[in-house]
């Protein structure tokens, strides 16, 4: 899983228009009838959120790491994500142990052999959870994921879940940049630019009140957010 990729933020009224643009182009993952799946997600950070800190900063060569559990078909992986200096973002996963308690020590030698810093350290900081829906071009060898209804909540938290269910986030997946894929034209036409957009530091500035965070570099594309779907505050907000 080393590829590049670009993200795009957009109103969900959107979307039924998007797909119907884009259904000569892609296919869609499908298990039995369903399309649309649920994702569960717990993100985990250093007790001073170094990798937070990391994507706050701009620097490249930062990491992510969650446990992923895949809904529908009751599968839990362990995943790191690191984004090298070249703009690249390589993924690697392994199956959660029976029995997992949701801390990482029986997973050190994993995360120990792709550097992640301190992971000793690392603890859950952040559940989320949304709906995908996967597309895929054989013919470019590239994906595209539709992430919908997302929710967040900062852990430790004394509220409930964040809720921006006016918001899709779009990730063209794609072995090397190639502008040529008709996916580019059809949002160019919607008038959506790309946007770079972590579920995991959005999650924590959007609630930052609740995760005590710095969220400033985010602020442009959070008033974005507010321009584009009358997202009303920053703190603990529906949109």
């Amino acid at each position: 899983m080393d590829r590049v990729d670009t993200k795009f933020v957009m109103p969900t009224y959107l979307l039924p228009e998007m797909l119907m643009r884009l259904q000569e182009h892609y296919t869609a993952l499908q298990i039995g009838d369903n399309r649309c799946f649920l994702y569960n997600s717990t993100y985990f950070d250093t007790p001073d959120r170094l990798f937070y800190k990391m994507h706050h900063s701009g620097r490249l060569n930062r990491y992510k790491v969650r446990v992923r559990h895949y809904v529908d078909s009751d599968l839990r992986f362990l995943e790191v994500k690191f984004k090298n200096n070249k703009g690249r973002t390589e993924k690697n996963r392994i199956k959660l142990r029976s029995g997992f308690s949701g801390h990482l020590e029986d997973h050190g030698e994993f995360l120990s052999s792709l550097r992640v810093p301190q992971f000793d350290q690392l603890s859950p900081t952040l559940n989320n959870q949304y709906h995908r829906i996967a597309l895929a071009s054989e013919q470019r060898a590239e994906r595209l994921t539709i992430d919908l209804n997302l929710a967040n909540q900062p852990v430790p938290s004394s509220r409930g879940p964040v809720f921006q269910s006016q918001l899709t986030i779009l990730e063209l997946k794609q072995a090397r940049m190639n502008r040529t894929s008709p996916f580019f034209d059809v949002i160019k036409a919607l008038k959506i630019r790309p946007s770079g957009f972590s579920k995991y530091c959005m999650g924590l500035a959007m609630a930052a009140s609740e995760a005590n965070v710095k969220y400033n570099r985010f602020k442009p594309l959070m008033h974005r957010l507010k321009r584009v779907c009358n997202y009303n505050g920053l703190e603990g907000a529906t949109c």
